[in-house]
């Protein structure tokens, strides 16, 4: 059972058409899936609306195939109110550990003292791949380039390539200054994409690696995007997609 914290990535997705793309309706699926989430036991957030911080954390207990339902259980040291999400449609997010899940859960009321609730199973899911599990590599002939100001009254800005790339975050190199310790927020950056106009966004900074040869200077900076805006986010999506479908045709058939 994982007891792994609540992380940037347990909010909810809210772009429309990245939500119809990856939504999984083919029930064997969809099924497949729920049994995971409760065989990994990975911690849910669960929201009462788009907009508001997670109101429950809890784990599937259980998935019936046969009732097409779902058991939860309310994590404890938590305060929820009996009218929890009631006329309201509540949104579950799950952080396994190559997908991130996403699925509506319907309006609840769930009593104060319950420890555990009882829903229908949704009729989808919505399935993205985790950043730290797939990362595509910008192609050498239309690669890649991060512009990073330090900090937002820094008039100047420097270029580096980025090393790879997520819906979620992107790794470069650092070869200026004293690199940025992790935490640390990077306001403002721009992403330049070949076919993409340029995407302002803000990185926070997840790990640093020095880069062999030791003493060169160069560290390699893992980040994580902030705050993008819908068409930025589906920008780079697509993106991805396209890297991860010319990477699959490269590779070798073996017979």
């Amino acid at each position: 059972m994982s007891n792994a914290a609540m992380t940037a990535l347990h909010r909810p997705e809210t772009d429309d058409q990245l939500l119809r793309e990856y939504r999984i309706v083919e029930p064997a699926e969809r099924a497949r899936l729920l049994a995971e989430l409760v065989s990994t036991g990975d911690q849910i957030a669960i929201y009462e609306n788009l907009d508001a911080q997670p109101c429950l954390k809890s784990r599937l207990l259980a998935y019936d195939p046969t009732r097409d339902s779902l058991e939860f259980e309310i994590l404890p040291k938590q305060n929820h109110s009996a009218d929890f999400g009631a006329g309201s449609q509540a949104v579950a997010v799950a952080v396994m550990a190559k997908v991130k899940l996403q699925f509506d859960i319907g309006p609840l009321k769930i009593d104060v003292e319950a420890k555990k609730f009882r829903i229908k199973a949704p009729s989808s899911v919505v399935r993205l791949q985790r950043r730290d599990a797939f990362r595509v590599l910008p192609p050498r002939e239309a690669g890649a380039q991060l512009f990073v100001r330090e900090a937002i009254t820094d008039r100047n800005e420097w270029r580096t390539p980025v090393l790879d790339l997520s819906a979620t975050g992107l790794s470069f190199q650092w070869g200026q200054s004293t690199p940025p310790t992790p935490g640390k927020i990077l306001q403002s950056c721009r992403l330049e994409l070949a076919g993409v106009p340029a995407i302002a966004c803000q990185l926070f900074v997840i790990n640093t690696t020095a880069e062999e040869p030791l003493g060169s200077g160069i560290t390699r900076i893992g980040s994580e995007f902030i705050g993008l805006d819908s068409s930025a986010a589906r920008a780079i999506q697509i993106y991805v997609n396209a890297a991860q479908t010319r990477s699959r045709a490269r590779r070798p058939v073996l017979g």
